[in-house]
């Protein structure tokens, strides 16, 4: 990821490999992280801090408190400990001017190497006396007399981790990263914004968002820096929407008898919401402004119709459409699935990285790229293969998009066709399940068409929804077994046992391993996590569709994914970790066959009176837009879309809790763009807004 710098910039570009104390080990991790150079450690922001400030003489401890104190090591041993063999012991005493202190490690022999007697230290923990007055596996840091801490002592930032890395590690790579921003990151926010809201500068900021000297300060820091991801937000947003409006779009007329027909044709009665829906997709593609229409509705409620439907009218008038799907699974199931129901009214065409289908039959690159390019194909469903270069359309005039956070901003100028603007900019369609509340939409969004899918298809089984509580588990491990014996399938999610676990392998893991030991030791257990490369989860998933994988443990990559019609439960382990519209998002995972399918809420520690009440309101609601404007109420300032704020942009920072601070940002943005579109007074934001484009996932 690239931010802002001026031209000369050269040391926040820096490769972390080549910081101390990082090397090829750890760089790997980080890379996990999506972290790769010193610039990408400065914009990965801690998720939380923790106050270590409260700084103590040895003789004023009180048994309980989070305390620093700072000493001398007196003595320092390591044993085994009386308990277990295999566990080694670390003792010490440390000592200042008014007394001294035990101090106990655990697993940490090494320390007696490092911690040596007569080491000045400082010590973060919490004071235990259940065997006299103690620190147990405190943060330890080594001082010198001058030097200032950075891990105690003092407001501490704690990071995402992964693999080997430690808060330590962590800390020293954004403190190197810190001494380059003055001569490098330039405060692109223009100074009569800045003044007016009293924000404090862009350096200030990022130094207190890592490091802050006070919680005031911190608090400072979040408002500028969640300010400022709004305002480009909506400054992008805008940008786009007048652009838009300046192009021509391919006029697809509406063939209403024909349509008519086909949808009279359909095995099902199509909803009120869908056909809504549809006639403002039809009226939309006639005009030669293009469609920017985004399309809301829960798993189940037919978005795939709908659009499918857009496309054969869209063929009947000579034109073709792209369809892009988030994984090449999901493309794979869409095309077999609309091949089967409507192959005789449109030539539907599956391109991925690795499968090339027309109308069912295995074709080779060199054909498929022809019959795009010739009109052959009516429908071409793919992935990101789809928007190569190499990728030639004869007219394409629509372009769907399904969950449209996954692709870029240019993904429209990218599909193209052998007549370039002469047929006009295609018409698109977005389409997502992530439930946006009402209020917020027209607030972030407030130009952008919406259709919203509100109705489920008759016939469709309500999924029920438990709340698992501490000591029920055997009995719905019990009902998860009968399902196996039915034949069907199971869903287990996992949440991130730690928010520093980003990848939520430790989670899976362990759950993993508890199942296949414990309740369901007879049945195929698989597992799917963040860390397995993506061949390696299309191989799993495509396990699972073939019903040879009984129980799938997964972290919420299976939030969007592939349709499993045989899986008949959900059971959400940690279920209290998760966004209400998450939770619903992930119990529409299941439920989408004629089979009655169940959602398990299985909390991991006992609830609060508003952890319950949100679970409870999962439990009594299947509406997905209800719950998405619960959760902004009960949840206040946190994420309701849980750790990656599934749909639209993730803010790093901000929430959609954030209505104030988004509102002042959207006013801002008009006021900018009205004064100039092209930003030519504001050189800097203006390049910041083209960098932004490149770092988000936009539509």
């Amino acid at each position: 990821m690239v931010h802002f710098f001026e031209a000369m910039s050269i040391n926040l570009d820096k490769d972390i490999r080549f910081i101390k104390g990082v090397g090829p080990a750890k760089a790997r991790d980080f890379a996990r992280l999506g972290i790769k150079t010193l610039s990408d450690a400065l914009y990965d922001f801690p998720f939380r801090h923790d106050d270590l400030s409260n700084k103590l003489e040895i003789a004023d401890v009180v048994p309980g408190q989070k305390v620093t104190i700072g000493g001398t090591i007196a003595t320092i041993t390591n044993r085994r400990s009386n308990q277990s063999r295999k566990m080694m012991v670390t003792e010490a005493i440390v000592q200042d001017g008014t007394g001294a202190i035990k101090v106990v490690w655990f697993h940490q022999g090494f320390l007696t190497k490092t911690l040596r007697v007569g080491t000045n230290v400082s010590l973060s923990g919490k004071i235990d006396d259940r065997y006299g007055l103690s620190l147990v596996n405190p943060t330890y840091e080594v001082t010198g007399n001058a030097r200032k801490t950075m891990h105690t002592g003092r407001i501490v930032p704690i990071y995402r981790l992964c693999g080997g890395l430690t808060q330590k590690v962590r800390r020293l790579v954004v403190e190197e990263a810190l001494k380059s921003i003055d001569g490098e990151v330039v405060d692109y926010l223009p100074k009569d914004i800045i003044e007016h809201e009293q924000f404090i500068d862009l350096h200030t900021a990022l130094r207190a968002m890592h490091f802050p000297n006070s919680t005031k300060t911190q608090e400072k820091a979040l408002r500028r820096l969640k300010f400022d991801e709004f305002f480009l937000h909506q400054i992008l947003h805008s940008k786009a929407r007048r652009e838009l409006k300046k192009q021509k779009a391919s006029v697809v007329k509406f063939d209403k008898v024909y349509i008519k027909k086909i949808i009279g044709q359909l095995p099902f009665e199509l909803t009120a919401a869908q056909k809504k829906s549809l006639f403002a997709i039809y009226k939309d593609m006639e005009r030669d402004e293009p469609m920017n229409r985004l399309l809301e509705g829960d798993v189940g409620t037919g978005k795939t119709i709908v659009a499918a439907l857009a496309a054969i009218n869209t063929a009947k008038d000579g034109w073709q459409s792209a369809f892009l799907a988030p994984t090449e699974i999901l493309a794979e199931q869409h095309a077999k699935g609309l091949h089967k129901m409507f192959g005789d009214k449109l030539t539907v065409a599956l391109f991925t990285r690795t499968k090339r289908f027309v109308s069912g039959v295995k074709v080779t690159k060199k054909q498929m790229l022809d019959a795009l390019k010739n009109g052959k194909i009516d429908l071409a469903i793919g992935t990101h293969a789809l928007l190569s270069d190499n990728v030639l359309f004869n007219r394409l005039g629509f372009i769907i998009v399904d969950e449209q956070h996954r692709f870029g901003v240019k993904q429209r100028q990218s599909l193209k066709d052998r007549r370039g603007d002469a047929d006009g900019i295609p018409h698109l369609l977005s389409m997502t399940a992530t439930p946006i509340p009402r209020s917020l939409s027209l607030v972030l969004y407030g130009d952008l068409d919406c259709s919203i899918l509100d109705e489920y298809p008759a016939g469709r089984k309500i999924i029920e929804t438990h709340i698992v509580t501490a000591g029920r588990e055997r009995i719905y491990y019990k009902k998860m077994r009968d399902q196996i014996d039915a034949g069907h399938q199971i869903f287990v999610v996992c949440p991130l046992i730690e928010e520093s676990d980003a990848l939520g392998v430790k989670s899976v893991n362990e759950i993993h391993d508890k199942y296949k030991k414990g309740a369901f030791k007879n049945h195929t257990v698989g597992m799917l996590h963040g860390k397995m490369k993506a061949d390696e989860k299309d191989q799993v998933m495509q396990a699972f569709l073939n019903k040879e994988i009984d129980v799938l443990v997964a972290t919420t990559v299976v939030e969007v994914g592939v349709d499993i019609p045989n899986a008949t439960v959900m059971f959400i382990e940690g279920a209290e970790r998760f966004g209400l519209a998450q939770l619903h998002q992930l119990r529409g995972r299941v439920g989408r066959d004629e089979y009655q399918s169940y959602c398990f809420l299985h909390p991991s520690e006992k609830l609060t009176p508003l952890a319950k009440e949100r679970l409870q309101a999962v439990v009594q609601s299947n509406d997905g837009f209800k719950l998405a404007d619960k959760d902004l109420k009960l949840r206040g300032g946190g994420n309701i879309f849980g750790t990656a704020q599934s749909g639209f942009e993730a803010f790093k920072l901000g929430s959609f809790a954030d209505m104030d601070l988004i509102t002042c940002a959207r006013d801002y943005a008009k006021d900018v763009l009205d004064e100039d579109p092209d930003l030519k007074p504001w050189p800097d934001l203006n390049t910041r807004v083209e960098e932004y484009i490149q770092e988000i996932h936009f539509e």
